[in-house]
C-alpha cells in the first residue's frame, strides 16, 4: 500500500464516520432534543458534502430538517398530551 491510499483510506472512514454520526443524530432529533440533534445532523451533512461529488451530504441535510421539524412538531404535542394526563 502506498501512502496515497492510506490517506485515501483514513478520508473515507472519516467521512464515514461523518454520516453515519449524522444519520444517527438525524433519527435521534425526532425523539429528543430535535433542535440540537437536527443541527448536528445538518453540519454532518455539510461536512460530508463539502468535497464529495455524491449527494448523501445533501440528503442528510434534507433528513435532517424534516425530522428536526417532526420532533419539533410532535414534541409539543406530546408535551401537552402528557400535561393534560396528569392535570396540570
Amino acid at each position: 500500500m502506498s501512502v496515497h491510499e492510506i490517506s485515501q483510506h483514513n478520508v473515507d472512514f472519516k467521512k464515514g464516520f461523518i454520516l453515519l454520526g449524522g444519520w444517527i443524530s438525524a433519527v435521534l432529533s425526532l425523539f429528543i432534543y430535535p433542535f440540537v440533534f437536527g443541527m448536528v445532523g445538518v453540519i454532518s451533512g455539510i461536512l460530508a458534502a463539502k468535497d464529495e461529488k455524491s449527494r448523501v451530504g445533501v440528503m442528510l441535510v434534507t433528513a435532517s430538517i424534516l425530522l428536526m421539524g417532526a420532533g419539533l412538531a410532535f414534541s409539543n404535542r406530546l408535551l401537552a398530551t402528557t400535561m393534560s394526563y396528569f392535570g396540570f
